[in-house]
């Protein structure tokens, strides 16, 4: 029996090896496809390799002109729309900037949507506390931005003053309603 199980196994592995190939066709084999020319890639080139600039935002920007003393400030407006640019640049194309002079009133960053908050704001000096806005290319989020400097000389609520510190108050999609000044 062990013989005849041997034979068998043989039988069976042989007959289940994959066929040799043959040189001579077979009736049912299909004739090797007929090769097309390759068509040659034709490059085309539009661009003249220089990247489209993007466009210049469009900026508005209030100065507030005149110190606590009544002594003409200078326009303080060059140097909070640089630490707006510097701040917003890695979020994306600006495509307009808004600056206004004071803090946001009441912390309301969205003004002329719904009930404006009932508050009294603190005393605040002119030339060091500005805010503003910035809206960007291909979004509808807007950064609410807070510029707040200090004075250069301690205890002193007058000017000179020191460079802006721009921080993002919150970068949403507006409240519907509510239009950039």
């Amino acid at each position: 029996m062990k013989p005849f199980a041997a034979v068998l196994i043989c039988a069976l592995a042989i007959g289940c090896a994959a066929p040799q190939p043959t040189s001579a066709p077979t009736p049912s084999s299909t004739p090797p496809p007929v090769s097309l020319p390759t068509p040659t890639p034709t490059v085309v080139s539009s661009a003249s390799g220089t990247p489209s600039p993007v466009p210049s935002p469009s900026v508005n920007c209030v100065s507030d002109h005149t110190s606590a003393s009544g002594a003409p400030l200078a326009d303080e407006c060059p140097s909070a729309i640089a630490a707006i640019d510097v701040l917003v640049a890695r979020l994306g194309p600006i495509e307009q900037i808004r600056i206004e002079p004071g803090p946001f009133d009441c912390g309301d960053l969205w003004p002329g949507v719904g009930t404006p908050p009932a508050c009294f704001g603190p005393a605040i000096f002119p030339g060091r506390e500005m805010h503003g806005w910035a809206g960007f290319l291909g979004t509808a989020e807007v950064a609410a931005i807070s510029l707040e400097r200090s004075s250069l000389e301690p205890k002193s609520v007058t000017a000179p003053f020191g460079p802006w510190k721009a921080t993002i108050a919150a970068l949403v999609v507006p409240p519907a309603g509510w239009v950039m000044p």
